[in-house]
């Protein structure tokens, strides 16, 4: 099984990661894992814009003269699939929804929540005034969505590109893996 998690920032993705890796035993990679894996495989240099979740503002324009956008959309396949291959794990990011689209035991989740939420969690998180929290939280969602875009050239949060959308906010982190459990349990995926 593998389980996609896209989320907007500050939906405690990572926690939510942590816990379903705890339940179901299976591993749960993000970008920092997944980086280290990459550079463990000899692939990180390949990649290292996908893997770095790098902005892709100028990057895109540069590319963009050179390569077609073929290249780009197979990009986190390659990169992905090169470095798990095939194994069972929970995926944090990285268009894993994307990826792994076509495989018949994935679980592709989007985690979403209200601003106030979203800014109160990340605040607390970094240890930052929620004035600078609620910056982080729109530049990481824009750098998000440009990420995805360029990647996959779906918008990043539509519904229909995933399995599951989930509000955090409205659920609590508890009650938000419990719904991914009772998913799962329905569906026969585990």
């Amino acid at each position: 099984m593998i389980i996609t998690i896209g989320r907007k920032c500050g939906c405690c993705g990572d926690e939510i990661g942590h816990a379903l890796e705890q339940i179901y035993h299976i591993p749960f990679y993000d970008r920092s894992v997944i980086s280290e894996l990459a550079k463990g495989y000899g692939m990180y240099d390949r990649y290292p814009d996908f893997y770095g979740e790098t902005p892709m503002d100028t990057l895109m324009y540069t590319i963009s003269q050179t390569e077609s956008e073929s290249v780009f959309y197979e990009t986190p396949k390659k990169a992905l699939t090169g470095i798990l291959k095939g194994k069972d794990c929970i995926i944090l990011g990285r268009c894993g929804d994307y990826v792994f689209k076509d495989r018949k035991d994935k679980l592709a989740i989007f985690l979403t929540g209200d601003d106030a939420m979203r800014i109160e969690s990340i605040a607390k998180k970094h240890g930052i005034s929620e004035r600078q929290a609620k910056k982080l939280v729109q530049t990481t969602d824009e750098r998000r969505a440009a990420y995805h875009k360029y990647y996959t050239g779906e918008t990043w949060g539509m519904a229909e590109n995933y399995d599951l959308c989930l509000n955090v906010s409205k659920l609590g982190t508890a009650g938000t893996i419990a719904m991914i459990e009772q998913y799962i349990r329905q569906t026969g995926l585990e």
